[in-house]
């Protein structure tokens, strides 16, 4: 809301006071819960979510053209919207557990930081590697806008780096925001991925930290098939985070926090599992903020009789350490019939 106060004319003008507040959030999920009123919610919300986004729920499409052979291969995943670029890792036979996770790089370099060796000191540290490590088959579609889906500069333009802030303006000024395009594809990546060999349709997770985390939890909050989410270095707020430090214009949906807190999203995925990992001294994604909406959480998932969300907190900066929330999303996965 803004208090545009009234002045004389020789007062000098000043800002705008913002105040922002549960008020705005015109999807919250509901306080008092049964579940058929959850249900009612989730459908209603999912719905407005996927406007804002500009993504269809309905859209089944997504192959995999799977050529060659080997543990590690660069594939093409085939939707509607064009051809994406992957990479496919799958365990060795003797840690195969018919697990599979659709994995989503953060904001950078693409797919290619999500397969750099561990301990090369990056934001992802070997995530790629730990999965398969832990028998899941993983798929790293790469997202618009990074490594082999930069869109084209003029010469005027430094190489390297994203493009985000070209296509996050196309995006706004055509209505289609490229949050909204990752999450499709991711989607479509899913949908996929169910149809591989050696993994179990019932089994496929996502995952991703930062800009890859956002994505990873639109993409549950909107495909209720998949079973569980981790979500690294971003479950804090909007407003703690977004409205209050600075970020990448690819991040902007129009509309969307009148709508939803992160809260929200998060809870369209109940009861399903969700993981969360919080860094203590991460600096963009405040862990008050993050704390704030996982006691948020807690209550809706046992408002639903169902076993809470787990909440990762380690000692690092912005960072996906990723070791401890594997191994819960394995034992989550294992244990699901």
């Amino acid at each position: 809301m803004i208090d545009m106060q009234r002045r004389d004319a020789d007062t000098p003008p000043s800002e705008p006071t913002v105040e922002w507040s549960d008020d705005l959030r015109r999807g919250r999920h509901p306080q008092a819960r049964s579940g058929a009123e959850f249900a009612a919610w989730r459908t209603s919300a999912a719905a407005r979510l996927g406007e804002l986004l500009a993504v269809s729920t309905e859209r089944t499409d997504g192959r995999l053209i799977t050529e060659g052979e080997g543990e590690r291969r660069l594939i093409t995943l085939v939707t509607d919207a064009g051809d994406i670029p992957c990479w496919l890792l799958t365990p060795t036979i003797d840690v195969r557990r018919d697990l599979a996770v659709v994995a989503v790089a953060g904001h950078g370099g693409g797919i290619d930081d999500l397969v750099a060796p561990p301990g090369a000191g990056d934001f992802h540290g070997g995530l790629a590697h730990k999965l398969v490590e832990a028998g899941f088959t993983v798929l790293c579609p790469e997202m618009i806008s990074f490594g082999r889906r930069r869109t084209t500069m003029p010469d005027t333009v430094p190489p390297g780096g994203s493009t985000c802030q070209v296509d996050g303006m196309r995006g706004l000024l055509t209505g289609r925001p490229v949050l909204g395009r990752r999450v499709a594809d991711t989607m479509a990546a899913v949908r996929a991925l169910r149809g591989a060999e050696g993994v179990e349709p019932t089994k496929v997770a996502v995952i991703g930290g930062s800009g890859g985390g956002a994505v990873a939890l639109i993409t549950a909050a909107l495909d209720d098939q998949i079973p569980a989410a981790v979500v690294a270095a971003f479950l804090s707020s909007f407003v703690d985070s977004f409205c209050g430090v600075p970020h990448c214009l690819c991040n902007a949906v129009p509309d969307l926090l009148t709508w939803f807190e992160m809260a929200d999203i998060a809870a369209l995925i109940a009861p399903r599992r969700l993981i969360i990992e919080a860094g203590r001294n991460d600096p963009i994604f405040p862990i008050k903020a993050t704390e704030a909406t996982y006691a948020e959480l807690v209550d809706v998932w046992h408002g639903l009789g169902a076993e809470p969300p787990d909440l990762v907190i380690t000692d690092a900066g912005h960072q996906f350490q990723a070791d401890e929330a594997i191994a819960l999303l394995r034992q989550h996965l294992l244990a699901t019939r």
